[in-house]
């Protein structure tokens, strides 16, 4: 003990000592004998505040006690007192500035000290040493806790890199004995910094040793130093492990092409690449393609409990799970979810049952069972988990394990797949709410950020400055363009003012649709653009897309098969909206083929379910009908042809997006333009072909699921107040101002009973 710094210390009480950790720490050592009554805690008092200090009591193997104090000294000498209570010995020490006392000597630190003392020793510097005095950049401090390690484990185990699946991530490999317990800490040493790891880990089953096998990932921009070691602090002490240097650098790919079988380290790989974007999480998915899981069902039994998961989206919210069971002798409890972390969670709450069918089979089981979809809600992201595992329980508390094929991860294939979740005719409102709603916001959401305009093509030099922009989605059908442009080429007025705009929302048509706008416009001469979404987006993105690129104070959204009657009708819809100031949107008379009216303005009238549905007023009558001659306020319009100003459109954020494939957001943006005290007119002077819907037949997946019933649900969820406010407003006016023989009122109120039967 270096006595230059320190008061003399009677020699039959103990012994104190003080040395430099680094810098501006000191450690102020005291030991009592074992012949001594053992204080409960020991106190420490100086002339001056000194913080952080911090205390830890050792058990030495004498039976003595040995208490630390590290603290960060001042720049001039401090007087300290130290007592171990009112029947101890008492001292007092002059604490000088660190960087004049001698410095730690680790043999002293351990001298006397048992294994366990040895450890607990370690970990408080480790952690709470580390932490408070933020040591771990420190060089000497690094010095210190090697030597303590080296010293509690001369020779330790190996830790292998055995890669990097992504760049800067190598997955490590050792052996931890299970005595260690529960690792709650990992901390790397390197020549100049400790540094605490995330514990990510993964153990495997008991080898023949009894070791377990243990792979770690660790984060570190270059390879690792010869003196790299690692400590796992765990619930019955650490565990010392030093890095195997290796010649030239471990390829994952080849390593992984020998282990890709371990299904506990796949997954746990998984689910930590997929927390970084880009490389990350397509390694997490490439990892699971190349080694799929088998499938595992319970095959139906006339006599056994059966079942099968075929939907299992892991989201970022939770998890989406659909299947169906079997359970004749009511012997099934319950289908549960095996999570990371080991705990069983079963698919409740949000849990609704169906009626459903399999495949019929040549034994003739296949037919009735039970279909279930259920939403899991999880506290943090599942990662792109293609495959998560799920079992069967049985009243007994016996267990099936039940492994779904693999899911898609691509946001589109996801979303179609979630509206075949349920058949249509049993789907309800609390589905929707409590299951695929969830889901499949999460899931449009995702899908808006992967969407953009990829390319852009211009035919000829339109006006200047247009008056109005012609917004025109694409999305396979091109049956009708050569009309559309034809009757646009030979309108004088549209050509003078208008710029045309058409937004491919299906990439794959690319070459065909340049090929037909080229040959077109050289027929015409009509100067139009041509905007392509990187992937098939949707009618309302498309339609926004489309509005970015326009620079006219007009905006007209049209449809691809709707075809003008005649000129001027353009400049007959325009006008309104710069002479009344209250104007928001105007729409036309659309006709089907034959004549007979398609659209005479928009209104809303509920089903059974109490959904608002989207009605067209009119719709079968003839063209001619004498009520639908007569230009009016309209509740709202169709999006086939519907005109707006531009700042309106902007100011109400165009079209909403989250409207799954395309339906509903025309009356969504007719809602939000008369929210902010505009209004939606009707004019019948006006009058366009509407071939309707032959694009969105194109897409199954809109006609075969649950896409309207999803985009009438949320529609109504959004505006049910508003809708039922708006309609018995409208009705009132309709009676007292614009129709006396009530027609509009007759003709809406016959539609809510039909529909409402």
């Amino acid at each position: 003990m270096n006595l230059e710094h320190s008061t003399d210390i009677a020699g039959d009480t103990g012994s104190v000592s003080v040395s430099r950790l680094c810098a501006d720490v000191a450690v102020l050592i005291w030991d009592l004998p074992a012949s001594m009554r053992a204080p409960t805690k020991c106190t420490f008092e100086a002339a001056e505040s000194l913080v952080p200090l911090i205390s830890l009591n050792l058990s030495l193997a004498t039976g003595g006690q040995r208490f630390l104090w590290a603290i960060r000294t001042r720049d001039k000498p401090t007087s300290v007192t130290i007592s171990a209570g009112a029947l101890g010995p008492t001292e007092k020490v002059i604490l000088y500035p660190a960087i004049d006392l001698d410095s730690f000597d680790v043999d002293r630190a351990l001298d006397g000290l048992p294994v366990a003392g040895h450890i607990k020793l370690l970990n408080n510097m480790l952690g709470t040493w580390r932490s408070a005095f933020r040591l771990s950049q420190n060089q000497i401090f690094s010095i210190v806790i090697r030597e303590l390690v080296l010293a509690l484990t001369p020779e330790p185990r190996q830790v292998r890199d055995c890669g990097q699946p992504v760049e800067g991530q190598h997955l490590m490999e050792t052996a931890l004995d299970p005595e260690l317990g529960d690792v709650t800490a990992i901390y790397a040493i390197s020549s100049n910094s400790v540094i605490a790891l995330p514990t990510k880990l993964v153990t495997g089953a008991r080898t023949r040793k009894g070791w377990l096998p243990c792979h770690l990932l660790v984060e570190s921009p270059r390879p690792f130093p010869p003196s790299f070691h690692l400590v796992f602090s765990g619930k019955n002490g650490l565990a010392v492990r030093r890095f195997a240097g290796s010649e030239g650098q471990v390829d994952f790919p080849n390593w992984w092409a020998k282990r890709n079988n371990d299904v506990e380290l796949r997954e746990f790989l998984v689910r930590q690449l997929a927390q970084i974007p880009g490389p990350g999480h397509a390694t997490a998915i490439d990892l699971q393609m190349r080694a799929p899981l088998p499938v595992r069902q319970i095959a139906k039994s006339a006599t056994q409990p059966a079942a099968e998961i075929d939907l299992a989206l892991a989201l970022d919210g939770g998890l989406l799970v659909g299947g169906w069971t079997h359970d004749n002798a009511a012997r099934l409890s319950r289908i549960e979810y095996l999570s990371e972390d080991g705990s069983v969670l079963p698919l409740q709450p949000n849990f609704y049952k169906f009626p459903g069918k399999t495949g019929e089979r040549e034994d003739g089981l296949g037919a009735d069972v039970t279909g279930f979809v259920a939403w899991l809600p999880q506290p943090k992201n599942l990662g792109p988990l293609l495959q998560p595992r799920f079992q069967m329980r049985l009243v007994s508390g016996a267990t099936s394990l039940l492994v779904p094929p693999m899911q898609p991860f691509e946001p589109s294939a996801q979303r179609n797949r979630i509206l075949r979740a349920v058949p249509p005719q049993h789907a309800r409102s609390d589905v929707f709410e409590n299951i695929l709603a969830p889901a499949l916001k999460e899931v449009e959401q995702k899908l808006g950020h992967t969407v953009r305009i990829a390319d852009i093509k211009e035919y000829g030099a339109g006006p200047s400055a247009p008056l109005v922009s012609i917004v025109i989605p694409l999305y396979r059908n091109l049956d009708f363009l050569r009309f559309q442009l034809s009757a646009m080429a030979t309108d004088p007025w549209l050509v003078k003012n208008a710029e045309v705009i058409f937004v491919l929302d299906s990439p794959e048509i690319q070459d065909d649709t340049e090929h037909m706008l080229g040959g077109l416009h050289v027929l015409h001469d009509l100067p139009m653009k041509l905007a392509t979404m990187n992937r098939n987006s949707g009618y309302a993105r498309a339609c926004n897309a489309g509005a970015s690129l326009a620079s006219g104070t007009i905006l007209v959204m049209l449809n691809s098969d709707v075809v003008p009657c005649s000129p001027g009708w353009l400049d007959k819809l325009t006008r309104p909206l710069f002479e009344q100031k209250k104007l928001g949107a105007i729409g036309p008379k659309l006709l089907f083929e034959d004549g007979s009216l398609q659209h005479a303005g928009l209104y809303f009238a509920r089903d059974q379910r109490g959904v608002w549905l989207n009605h067209h007023f009119y719709k079968g009558m003839p063209g001619n009908y004498s009520p639908a001659q007569i230009a009016r306020t309209v509740p709202g319009v169709t999006g086939a042809c519907l005109v707006t100003r531009k700042d309106i459109y902007d100011l109400v954020g165009g079209f909403t997006e989250d409207y799954v494939i395309g339906d509903y957001e025309d009356s969504d943006l007719c809602l939000k333009i008369r929210q902010i005290g505009f209004q939606v007119a009707y004019e019948p002077n006006v009058a366009l072909y509407h071939f309707e819907r032959r694009s969105i037949r194109r897409s199954r997946d809109y006609m075969r699921g649950l896409a309207s019933q999803y985009n009438s649900w949320l529609h109504t969820k959004r505006w049910d107040d508003d809708i039922a406010e708006l309609m018995t407003t409208y009705l009132d006016e309709a009676v007292a101002d614009q129709v006396d023989d009530g027609t509009v009122t007759s003709f809406v109120k016959e539609k809510s009973e039909r529909s409402a039967a």
